[in-house]
């Protein structure tokens, strides 16, 4: 009965060890990179065009909201990177469509603005796509440019404008 005994803990206790081991080597989701390569130029081009279409006219720093569901091929992790790279442009900023109805973050025509992208055409170093920054009844500006990836970095070139 104690031989028994002995093996069952044993055998536990080996269990255990190759768990432990086993949960040390799982990597962190935490510290994952966010994204892959093709994600990344994805990620970098949309925040480009985002803060170059905010920079051409916006309503005000009080808040950024952001139409996610724009930003084609991008992962929820991508998307919240997006989102953490547009915060040097305001101190809130969120997704519109979890913060469309509260009026505590999101008032359109009070010192605000919604940015989203259309992109027409994409490919690994070039495109051609539009921002939009619009801020309410005071107006939007649709900023298209033809992007080029070059030495690591998205080039924008404004190739037209429209103002509403």
């Amino acid at each position: 009965m104690k031989r028994v005994a002995l093996i069952i803990i044993s055998m536990l206790l080996i269990i255990s060890a190759v768990a432990c081991t086993a949960q040390t080597n799982t990597p962190n989701n935490d510290t994952a990179p966010a994204a892959n390569e093709g994600e990344q130029r994805r990620i970098d081009l949309y925040v480009a065009v985002m803060k170059a279409a905010f920079n051409e006219e916006n309503g005000g720093k009080q808040f950024i909201a952001v139409k996610l569901d724009t930003l084609a091929e991008l992962s929820d992790k991508a998307k919240d990177e997006v989102l953490k790279e547009l915060a040097v442009l305001s101190q809130n900023v969120y997704d519109f469509e979890k913060i469309k109805n509260d009026g505590t973050k999101f008032e359109l025509d009070n010192n605000g603005t919604l940015l989203s992208i259309e992109l027409e055409r994409y490919s690994k170093s070039k495109a051609t796509i539009t921002g939009v920054s619009w801020f309410g009844n005071l107006g939007a500006v649709f900023p298209t440019y033809e992007a080029t990836y070059k030495n690591g970095k998205w080039e924008l070139k404004l190739i037209r404008m429209a103002i509403s």
